[in-house]
């Protein structure tokens, strides 16, 4: 020891020593060595360091019982920048939190309890993330729901997901599908297992796989050209019925009228014969009353339907065809009609420029039965 050294007091001393310390149990066993070597008083050597007494004497009990194992700080907030988890639980959680950020602290806890067995809590995994946050966060590549290419592996990916402890919406977010299709490919597998999985044909037994045959198209094709401004409705009346099977539907037959227009020069789709009211002399009339509240205006469909019969003369007198014609009431507002529509037959002759006066006379008997059983409904 050097003479300015000595000359110098002990609380400068020991200030200067601890400079040079590089442990937190070198620190701890300087402070009492004094103690057991130069038989040093605890309150001497608390002036000397500046610690309170009690402390010097915890610390001198416990290398007496455990030797230098005893100065090592066993509290859990001595662990600064320290965590609870094992390498491989923490390298899984920080992996989570970069696949798919919005994943919630919950979530993680029961991944992580699921996959590991490790029994943790949001609030600890807030304070790991805290303590180890990612400072730039890249994409990780990942296989969207639709990137598969066997359907199976990804419904199953779905439910491995699930069972993992993913949440439904975080699954769909990753996935990038619906939420509605992750509810449909769980409830499968609940109800159905592995088999619930499988691709599924949703026809029925008898339907064949192809319906757009070649036969089937040059039946449409004649159809077409016959009657050009025909839709996929009355195409598909006009068709031979085939034998011992049902005739195709409405949308088959217009993917058929959509090839043959393509390919086979079938003629185009009719365009309606109405003005086009963004032209300056196509100007469409609307309807002349707008109801702005429901059963504001009431209005009344009167059209024929089939003539029955043919018109005949058989000696003075003229026998007239029998005309099924349909009166409807509609609702103004919302357009939809009364479950009050009639279907008569009368012997009319409805001429071409409006209804006759016993089709006036006929109506408007119809019109008012309809709106006395109406008021009586209501009353």
């Amino acid at each position: 020891m050097t003479k300015a050294s000595q000359a110098m007091p002990a609380s400068e001393r020991f200030q200067q020593l601890a400079l040079r310390f590089t442990d937190p149990v070198q620190h701890d066993y300087e402070v009492i060595r004094d103690i057991f070597l130069a038989d040093e008083t605890i309150a001497a050597r608390s002036r000397e360091t500046g610690l309170d007494r009690a402390t010097i004497a915890e610390k001198a009990r416990r290398f007496l019982e455990h030797g230098m194992l005893g100065l090592v700080d066993r509290r859990p907030a001595a662990r600064l920048g320290h965590h609870p988890y094992p390498a491989m639980v923490a390298g899984y959680i920080l992996y989570l939190k970069q696949l798919y950020p919005p994943l919630h602290l919950r979530e993680i806890a029961r991944i992580v309890g699921r996959k590991f067995g490790c029994k943790t809590n949001h609030h600890t995994i807030q304070l790991f993330l805290r303590r180890h946050a990612l400072l730039v966060q890249l994409p990780l590549p990942g296989t969207t729901f639709h990137q598969f290419d066997d359907a199976y592996r990804a419904r199953w990916a779905v439910v491995r997901l699930y069972y993992e402890g993913w949440h439904q919406q975080s699954i769909a977010g990753y996935l990038q599908l619906s939420p509605k299709h992750v509810r449909e490919i769980l409830a499968a597998f609940q109800r159905d297992g592995f088999a619930g999985l499988e691709d599924r044909r949703t026809r029925p037994p008898t339907h064949p796989a192809n319906q757009l045959t070649l036969p089937f198209l040059k039946d449409v094709l004649d159809v077409q050209r016959e009657y050009p401004r025909a839709g996929r409705f009355r195409v598909r009346g006009l068709l031979p019925a085939p034998l011992g099977h049902e005739p195709p539907s409405e949308r088959t037959v217009g993917r058929a009228m959509a090839i043959n227009r393509e390919h086979h020069g079938a003629p185009p789709a009719w365009a309606t014969d109405r003005p086009d009211s963004s032209e300056p002399d196509g100007i469409v009339k609307e309807i002349p009353y707008v109801p702005t509240q429901r059963h504001r205006y009431w209005f009344i469909d009167f059209r024929y339907l089939v003539q029955l019969g043919e018109e005949s003369e058989e000696g003075s007198e003229t026998q007239e065809a029998h005309w099924t014609y349909s009166l409807c009431v509609i609702e103004g507002y919302s357009r939809s009609s009364r479950s009050d529509t009639r279907l008569l037959s009368r012997p009319l002759t409805p001429p071409r420029t409006g209804p006759t006066e016993r089709a006036r006379t006929a109506c408007r008997r119809q019109w008012r039965s309809s709106l006395g059983t109406r008021a009586r409904a209501g009353s």
